[in-house]
C-alpha cells in the first residue's frame, strides 16, 4: 500500500478496504478506522471521499 499523506487519502483508502475486505471481522475493523478519521475531517470532504467510492465501486465487475 502507498503512504498515506493525509486524511482524505486514509479515509478514501480506509472505506475502500471495508467494502471490499474478505472477511467480516476485517472489514467491521477497517470501517471503524474510516470512523474515526472522517471524524477529524470536515464534513463536505468526507462526503467527498464517499462520493468518489462510490464511482469507483460502481465500476468494478460484480461478484462471483
Amino acid at each position: 500500500m502507498p503512504e498515506l499523506k493525509n486524511h482524505t487519502q486514509a479515509l478514501t483508502a480506509a472505506l475502500l478496504l471495508a467494502v471490499t475486505a474478505p472477511h467480516e471481522s476485517i472489514a467491521a475493523e477497517v470501517a471503524g478506522q474510516a470512523e474515526l478519521i472522517a471524524g477529524g475531517m470536515p464534513p463536505a470532504d468526507v462526503a467527498r471521499v464517499r462520493d468518489v467510492i462510490e464511482v469507483a465501486l460502481a465500476m468494478l465487475p460484480p461478484e462471483d
